[in-house]
């Protein structure tokens, strides 16, 4: 299980904004929040409202297109906001299918943010000799070329930044607003490149990874599930193609750290502020073999193949691992190699039975 007892905020952190808090990570990262901090402000903003699941009045729940400068006027004004986590977005393949949505919203929308932070941060925590915490959530997607496919092994030192996708373009592009931002003394930014996220709950999204968690989380629940990059269960691809991947509460856990992490950890990294977040290994066909163990044979019965070469081909730029002895070096966590999936589906699995 992951560990939260270093989870400290910094003293001046009482008021955290979270944006994207409409999709699954960002509603269960507030919910990590309110149960680890009980004097914590959290206001969560989406461009459709967010889910309001508790009455707790530390909740501040905002609708709002953060594209529009009357939007991230109202989030800011009469607040003292000592953090953001910073999770909006459009997914890779919703990136890649709408070019003009993906940089309004990827970039258009992440740089007016920003730069509301360091106004909001210089009118509020400078005068105290302070500055807001600002967590950039990114992809490891901003890998890409021939040191960063399936069969690869990523060493960050030695690996460029060539994107293979717009969402990866668009992620650097936050990725280096969020470094000068840090470089100047403005923030105290961080970037974390998320893994895979497993298993994802609710409907499928517009990532192209989104199969990795429907080939678990559709069957389970009597519901068919086409693998993409398939064309049948005997298809080689499903034990060449290795995805990165981390245990949903593990994911969570790391972008709370990436909140309290001093800046000083900074000096165990490769000279940046960008944090490639730890994951573990897995085939497709162990994926698959997972669906078997949990749910038995007849569960295959629920799973049909049909080659996606939109999807493919995106996979085809995500390195099968990463060195990640900095990171944890930093304090971010990792999963168990051999039991990491497993669990992942076993939290599926209980969250499904809490449901009923």
């Amino acid at each position: 299980m992951p560990t939260y007892d270093a989870l400290k905020l910094p003293a001046h952190v009482e008021t955290v904004l979270l944006t994207g808090a409409g999709g699954f990570v960002g509603r269960e990262v507030t919910k990590l929040m309110l149960e680890l901090y009980p004097k914590l402000r959290i206001i969560t903003t989406d461009v459709v409202e967010p889910p309001r699941f508790t009455d707790d009045p530390r909740l501040r729940v905002v609708k709002a297109d953060l594209g529009k400068p009357e939007a991230l006027k109202e989030l800011f004004d009469g607040e003292k906001i000592g953090g953001v986590i910073a999770l909006h977005g459009i997914m890779s393949g919703g990136a890649e299918a709408d070019f003009e949505l993906g940089w309004a919203v990827n970039v258009d929308s992440h740089i007016a943010l920003i730069k509301a932070a360091h106004a909001h941060s210089d009118a509020v925590w400078k005068p105290q000799g302070k500055k807001m915490v600002y967590v950039f959530i990114s992809s490891l997607a901003v890998y890409g070329g021939p040191k960063a496919r399936p069969e690869d092994h990523v060493i960050p030192a030695d690996t460029p930044i060539i994107p293979g996708s717009s969402y990866g373009v668009q992620k650097t592009i936050g990725e280096f607003y969020a470094f000068d931002y840090g470089r100047k003394g403005y923030l105290d930014t961080r970037s974390l490149r998320l893994p895979t996220v497993a298993i994802r709950t609710g409907a499928p999204s517009s990532a192209a990874s989104s199969f990795i968690s429907g080939l678990i989380r559709e069957p389970l629940q009597g519901i068919e599930s086409v693998c993409p990059i398939a064309s049948g269960p005997e298809d080689p691809i499903l034990d060449d193609m290795k995805v990165y991947l981390s245990r949903a509460k593990t994911v969570f856990r790391n972008i709370v750290w990436g909140l309290c992490m001093p800046e000083e950890n900074f000096k165990y990294g490769i000279g940046s502020r960008s944090v490639n977040i730890p994951g573990i290994t897995v085939t497709t066909r162990q994926i698959i073999d997972a669906l078997v163990q949990h749910a038995g044979p007849e569960a295959l019965k629920l799973v049909s193949y049909k080659k996606d070469p939109a999807v493919i081909a995106i996979c085809e730029t995500w390195a099968g691992s990463y060195d990640n002895t900095a990171e944890q070096k930093q304090g971010f966590e990792v999963d168990d190699a051999k039991t990491g999936f497993a669990n992942a589906v076993g939290d599926f699995k209980a969250e499904l039975q809490a449901s009923k």
